[in-house]
């Protein structure tokens, strides 16, 4: 990902937090396979782990055996296993979070800029993390690939129920066991150790006082639920600014 300097975040707790709030990635792929294409993208929802101790940060999810990209990955694995159901492959994967608002910024919003020399055009906002690593598959039906399952998809669910506002959350245990390990065996789990993370916040930090004050005002005149929340994120970008918007 292209990350202009005024639009770059590199803080790692402020990147985690992001995946924590939209935990919803692009997870993509790129192994050749007779069995499926080689660039493979999934929406999946993931679990981020910070590091602790020798374990370094990680994401963890699961996906549909019957997913071709599971397929492959599945079989990446039968020929790089280790021994004890699990592999970690050579190939890096990616995994893309995106902030739920995204935006086109007219360039009436340029206030500043527009009616002093014309020179404007329209952009686009948004804010993206971007995850880079190794991914281990836990493709073999072992008590380590059921265990691995049984913890991702309890945290996922328990973490999203919370975020959802739930007071009294769904919990995994109040459906039958086995309805849950047949469930299980249909899915896969895997995990991401990360060796990067980068995000892009791009939300008009370049432009001229009067002009990122004027976008904020477009926004918030334009008196939508998705305007109103990028103009918050603009702001919130831009909170160091000294800009009246009076």
């Amino acid at each position: 990902m292209y990350i202009r300097g005024n639009h770059a975040e590199l803080d790692v707790p402020t990147l985690v937090e992001f995946v924590k709030n939209y935990p919803l990635g692009l997870f993509t792929t790129a192994i050749k396979s007779d069995l499926a294409a080689t660039l493979q993208t999934s929406h999946i929802p993931f679990v981020i782990d910070e590091a602790d101790g020798d374990r370094p940060a990680r994401l963890r999810a699961h996906m549909a055996r019957a997913n071709p990209q599971a397929k492959v990955l599945i079989e990446a694995a039968k020929a790089q296993s280790n021994g004890d159901g699990t592999a970690t492959l050579e190939d890096e994967v990616l995994v893309l979070f995106n902030a739920p608002v995204t935006a086109y910024v007219t360039p009436k919003f340029y206030t500043e800029t527009k009616p002093d020399t014309g020179k404007v055009v329209p952009t686009w906002n948004y804010a993206a993390v971007q995850v880079y690593g190794k991914i281990t598959v836990h493709g073999a039906p072992t008590d380590q690939s059921s265990a691995f399952l049984q913890d991702q998809i309890e945290e996922l669910s328990e973490r999203q129920e919370r975020a959802a506002g739930h007071e009294k959350t769904w919990k995994v245990s109040d459906a039958p066991d086995r309805y849950i390990d047949m469930k299980k065996k249909a899915i896969l789990g895997f995990e991401i150790a990360i060796d990067r993370i980068e995000g892009r916040f791009k939300l008009s930090q370049e432009s001229t006082d009067g002009d990122w004050a004027g976008v904020v005002k477009g926004f918030r005149a334009l008196g939508t639920e998705r305007s109103v929340a990028m103009a918050d994120m603009i702001e919130g970008r831009g909170a160091h600014r000294t800009v009246s918007l009076e």
